[in-house]
């Protein structure tokens, strides 16, 4: 069940969270319209379903991430287990993930009974005029890898504050529209792990062409402060606007810092469930996108979804755990420290921190890391130590961007400071 989160926690919403969960025991804890929201399947799934918004599509509460070397027999597995919400991108695995999943459901002849989501991240170079035909010949790409003629929704990936405007672009409006008329997808979304993310919501919902978003969302985003209730108004006008909203990131760094779990662990706590839980708990989330890399994730993940009651123990537990280590966990609100450290994305330096530490995506980690601009690179010139006082969380942060660009950076060049 390993998932990368970055967003602030703690506040009123989280203790009427806890006051729930003590009330409610063992049974399921319902925040914000659980039991209407989501639905059981029929006989022979394993997976509940919800409604996705105003798609009105039935879609599984449990949806495969896959951008991590994917094989034929997972992809199987999980269809098999009941997982019928798959999302992909073009560029994972370098487009070899699409033509995976491609030859998986061709074979089996399962496309019909999934929910395929892809995205382009090419979309940042193309506004007004120019975004039909780049829109057409990689969305075109993407269906001939994934052997399908139309996919059911089809993301603008990773979306940033300061491409918020797109959505307003007449231009990209028309080519994705044109591409619903071609009938080669049903849905327009976007998906975001930007320190802006409530604005970046908000401008989805204004647009009025966004079907759904997929957004990072975890467990320690239950209540908040700054920001964070900022994002918690943004998901309710999305809510009340019927978009479809799928949490990803869902584990909040749940399988970071052991040595602040082992006395939780012994006691038989399993923080992967937990987290995954506190996510179906809000009534507002349909689909929780999991990067489910081992058959124990898998097998995990679909009892989860079976079981979605959280015990007030569990849940006391995994408060204990956030609490133990917010000051360890990169949050995601850039926009308080980056003002400060003079060109350098904090949060977005720590974010592929996370991918080559925790995830192992070493590779992956520094080809994102070395395509940031010069400016963002140049500690020398940062001011770290300001964007460390900034920091509400108390993290290192001079600590964690040294030993970002140690591991990370161009050594060639002389940029690796080390810690």
């Amino acid at each position: 069940m390993s998932d990368l989160g970055q967003t602030p926690c703690g506040g009123s919403n989280r203790r009427h969270f806890l006051r729930a969960a003590a009330a409610g025991g063992a049974a399921t804890i319902g925040i914000q319209g659980l039991a209407s929201a989501q639905e059981p399947v029929a006989a022979g799934k394993a997976v509940p379903t919800a409604t996705l918004g105003r798609t009105g599509e039935k879609v599984t509460i449990l949806g495969m991430g896959t951008s991590w070397t994917l094989s034929p027999s997972f992809v199987q597995a999980a269809i098999a287990s009941g997982v019928r919400y798959i999302d992909t991108s073009e560029t994972y695995e370098n487009a070899r993930v699409e033509k995976i999943l491609g030859e998986v459901l061709d074979r089996t002849k399962l496309r019909k009974d999934v929910y395929l989501v892809t995205k382009n991240a090419s979309f940042r170079r193309t506004m007004g005029t120019g975004a039909a035909k780049m829109f057409q010949d990689h969305l075109d790409a993407s269906l001939e890898r994934l052997k399908t003629d139309h996919v059911d929704c089809y993301y603008l990936h990773g979306i940033a504050g300061n491409q918020v405007e797109l959505l307003a672009d007449p231009g990209v409006k028309a080519a994705f529209e044109s591409l619903k008329k071609q009938g080669k997808t049903r849905f327009f979304g976007l998906s975001c792990h930007d320190a802006r993310l409530p604005e970046i919501i908000e401008a989805a919902v204004d647009c009025g062409w966004i079907d759904q978003i997929m957004f990072k969302y975890n467990f320690r985003d239950v209540g908040g402060v700054d920001r964070h209730d900022d994002l918690q108004r943004a998901i309710d006008k999305a809510a009340k606007a019927n978009l479809g909203l799928i949490a990803m990131k869902t584990q909040g760094g749940a399988i970071n810092f052991p040595d602040k779990m082992a006395d939780l662990q012994a006691k038989g706590f399993k923080k992967e469930v937990a987290a995954v839980k506190s996510v179906w708990l809000d009534g507002r989330i349909q689909v929780a996108v999991s990067e489910m890399t081992t058959r124990s994730d898998l097998r995990e993940n679909v009892a989860a979804s079976q079981d979605k009651a959280l015990t007030a123990r569990d849940q006391r537990l995994l408060e204990e755990y956030r609490r133990r280590t917010a000051h360890l966990y990169c949050h995601g609100c850039g926009h308080l420290c980056e003002t400060t450290a003079k060109g350098v994305p904090v949060a977005t330096v720590l974010r592929y921190l996370r991918y080559y530490e925790v995830y192992g995506k070493r590779q992956e980690a520094r080809a994102l890391y070395q395509a940031l601009p010069p400016q963002a690179r140049d500690l020398a010139a940062a001011d770290l130590a300001a964007a460390e006082d900034a920091c509400p969380h108390g993290l290192p942060v001079a600590e964690l961007v040294q030993r970002a660009d140690a591991r990370m950076g161009d050594r060639v060049l002389g940029r690796a400071s080390g810690v």
